[in-house]
């Protein structure tokens, strides 16, 4: 059984392609954003089949990204405790986005319910960044 596994790795390994995420373009003022934001693309173009390596032969694919925070409700005490986290993610020439609320209710969660949202809105974008990275594995975009 375990023969059949590493004979199944590495026929697939042999016949995966390469490709070269290239985010030299992204300047984002939270890090945590940027860190999870490119460890959530590097899976996903993993999950579709690619084997992430920048040579010659890989495709290079620039990703720019963007993001936004707005308040959107004030509390009693009149502090900010709601608001609409935004992301935009372009890969390539397609362009993914979306936006969740999270609300603060008192300052000893801190960025808790923050790094939710994110993790709420890459979540979201999960099957369609996936079918564009399979999209480009079969050679149907680029």
């Amino acid at each position: 059984m375990q023969l059949l596994i590493a004979i199944f790795f590495l026929f697939s390994l042999a016949f995966s392609k390469e490709m070269c995420l290239d985010f030299s373009e992204i300047d984002l003022e939270d890090p945590y954003v940027k860190k999870a934001v490119i460890q959530k693309l590097e899976q996903y173009a993993i999950e579709s089949g690619f084997i992430l390596k920048c040579s010659e032969s890989s495709k290079r694919i620039k990703v720019f990204v963007s993001y936004s925070e707005k308040a959107i409700s004030i509390s009693a005490r009149q502090r900010v405790s709601t608001y609409i986290f935004s992301l935009n993610i372009q890969i390539g020439d397609e362009s993914f986005s979306s936006s969740v609320p999270y609300s603060l209710p008192s300052g000893a969660l801190a960025e808790l319910p923050r790094r939710k949202a994110l993790e709420e809105m890459m979540g979201r974008l999960k099957l369609p960044i996936i079918k564009y990275f399979s999209e480009i594995y079969l050679g149907k975009s680029l």
